[in-house]
């Protein structure tokens, strides 16, 4: 009877597996685990906060003004959060070594108070309290890179109500000056980073919510940038990220559009300019999208967290830059932000959502081998 149950149970576990796995043997998830963060969570970075090579998560939480800190047990499974005080409206985090200790920091904008929030970490999972500087006007989110080569972090922040890229130069102790700011288009929002045009340095490219429109400055390798170039997109775009989705070794960007369901792709042209966008059709209300190599063959995908479906989409690369309908898997209520890493350390892509209409949660979606 013993063995009859094992076998019973092996194959009801198969069979689940098998219903998460996508058809083209590309993407499979495991269920949801989901843990609690703050009120009205809004965005989520991840980094090795403790040091021990294993990946950690930050979440922001918009209505009650703190980060939640969430230190990984190793096994793709996370402690409870534990919290610190950030600005007003705090709305996106990311992580890195602002000071050059080889320990992992938080940069955070809090729109509120118009402030950026520098978290010092003390390498063992956890901070020391916030340092705040001006943010300009609604600092909404913030994208972090070595613009000039000094190796010291550098970073991005689009200012949502004055309509510009403002950037900040480190000094490498944790201390940061302003610059410069650039025009952008209506309503700028998340901010991806990458070598567009191959000469080495880092250019952006940042979402126009208001504007349906991207912008694209092109770095100079001194932390100035050129004059941004737009490029029309789909209705209200929320987010983007950029990879290479077509083989060739040069970036593209992929833009989620919240009103109209879509993402938009548009393929490097070789010369740091784009070609006209290619649109996909994702869930109800796209708000967030990450771009991974699910299916280990070398070929970037990207999944979409759907806010109005409650759910994430994950588009497979058929191996020439195009993607077939994506498989859908269901998340916490109203998902806003999804990132990837290899939580349990298996080799096998993992994915969090962050919730930020279900009392503040994250859900935990560990990889497993596709069939």
């Amino acid at each position: 009877m013993k063995n009859i149950y094992k076998t019973l149970l092996t194959i009801c576990l198969s069979a689940l597996l098998v219903q998460m796995a996508n058809g083209q043997g590309g993407i499979c998830l495991r269920k949801a685990v989901p843990y609690k963060a703050g009120k009205f969570s809004f965005s989520a970075c991840t980094g090795d906060f403790k040091g021990d090579g294993k990946p950690d998560v930050a979440v922001v939480n918009y209505n009650s003004d703190i980060v939640s800190v969430f230190i990984n047990n190793g096994d793709g499974t996370f402690q409870p959060a534990v919290s610190y005080s950030s600005g007003h409206y705090p709305t996106s985090v990311k992580s890195a070594d602002v000071n050059n200790d080889g320990k992992q920091d938080l940069i955070v904008t809090n729109t509120g108070s118009e402030t950026i929030s520098i978290f010092i970490g003390n390498g063992d999972g956890t901070f020391q309290a916030k340092k705040d500087i001006p943010g300009g006007a609604f600092p909404c989110y913030v994208a972090i890179a070595d613009f000039n080569h000094d190796k010291n972090i550098d970073f991005a922040i689009s200012n949502d109500s004055s309509n510009l890229v403002t950037i900040y130069m480190g000094k490498g102790d944790g201390t940061f000056t302003t610059t410069n700011s650039y025009d952008v288009g209506q309503y700028p929002s998340p901010i991806a980073i990458a070598d567009f045009n191959g000469d080495g340095s880092d250019d952006l490219v940042v979402t126009n919510t208001g504007s349906n429109s991207i912008s694209v400055l092109m770095g100079k390798g001194d932390g100035t940038f050129g004059t941004a170039t737009t490029y029309p997109v789909g209705s209200y775009p929320n987010c983007v990220a950029a990879a290479d989705f077509n083989g060739d070794k040069k970036p593209d960007i992929a833009v989620v559009n919240s009103a109209n369901g879509s993402v938009s792709m548009l393929i490097n042209k070789g010369d740091g300019t784009f070609a006209r966008p290619i649109n996909y059709a994702a869930g109800g209300g796209p708000i967030s999208i990450v771009a991974v190599d699910f299916s280990k063959d070398g070929a970037m995908d990207f999944a979409v967290c759907n806010a109005g479906t409650n759910n994430i989409s994950v588009f497979i690369n058929n191996g020439t830059g195009m993607f077939p309908e994506p498989t859908n898997f269901q998340t916490g209520i109203s998902p806003i932000c999804i990132l990837s890493d290899d939580f349990n350390k298996d080799g096998i892509p993992d994915l969090i959502t962050v919730n930020n209409n279900d009392n503040g949660t994250i859900s935990v979606f560990l990889g497993c081998p596709s069939k």
